[in-house]
This record gives structure tokens, sequence and C-alpha cells, in this order.
């Protein structure tokens, strides 16, 4: 039973997470890919025919899946190992509690994460808070 909660809880929602951000990157790509300037295009044709660097925009994007994927997979593979070990084997009471603070602390760090690169909820939940405080 251990077994099959860690697979469901960790290889399933990790493989997901793969496929969709794989997904995404690549429709990013494509993207910009197809809003690039003509200038960057012809200096790739020619004799050297070099593939084109990906852009800033698309390598901040790769940064982020990359930190979002191992907070997630780092913030509950422990929880969920120590928890498969204490079906066969008693773990100790603070070993499981620094687990649950080290999932706790990155789902709050994937938050934080979230609040900062989402422009739009930044800006929306700025101006909620400003407009309680000027009642």
């Amino acid at each position: 039973m251990g077994i099959y909660t860690c697979t469901m809880a960790i290889f399933v929602p990790a493989l997901l997470n793969i496929i969709l951000n794989t997904l995404i990157f690549t429709y990013v790509q494509s993207s910009t890919r197809r809003i690039q300037p003509q200038s960057n295009r012809a200096s790739t044709s020619g004799p050297n025919n070099r593939q084109p660097r990906m852009s800033r925009r698309d390598m901040s994007l790769l940064k982020q899946m990359l930190v979002m994927f191992s907070m997630f997979i780092g913030g509950w593979t422990p929880i969920l190992i120590v928890y498969t070990m204490n079906i066969a084997i008693d773990v100790d009471i603070k070993i499981i509690k620094i687990t649950v603070l080290f999932s706790e602390l990155c789902i709050f760090g994937i938050v934080m994460n979230l609040y900062i690169y989402n422009h739009e909820l930044r800006h929306y939940l700025l101006n909620k808070i400003r407009l309680l405080f000027q009642r």
C-alpha cells in the first residue's frame, strides 16, 4: 500500500507535470520563433546555418519550470518516503514533523513564487489591500 501511495503521489503527478510543462514550453518557444524579427532569422541563414539561440524569455521560463518541479518533488518525496517507512518500521515523530515542516515550506515557496511571477494577481491583490486600508 505504501508503494502505491508513493507512486500515485510522486510519480504520476511528476509525469503529468513534465508532460504539461513540455507542452507549455514548446508552445511558448514556437510563439517566440514566430514573433522574432526578420533580422535575427536572416543572420542564421547562410554558410553557418546555426540553430538560433534560445531567447531570454524562453530560458527564464525553463528555469522557472525546473525550480517549480524541483520544489514539488523535493517537498513531497521526503514525507511520502517517511510515510512508507513508517508502515514497515516505527519512525521517530521528530523526523515526521521535520519532513512535514519541509513539505509545508516547499508549498509556501511554490505559492510565493507563483504570486511573484503572476503580475495580474499581484496587482489585483495589492489594489484590494489598498482599498481595504483606505476605508
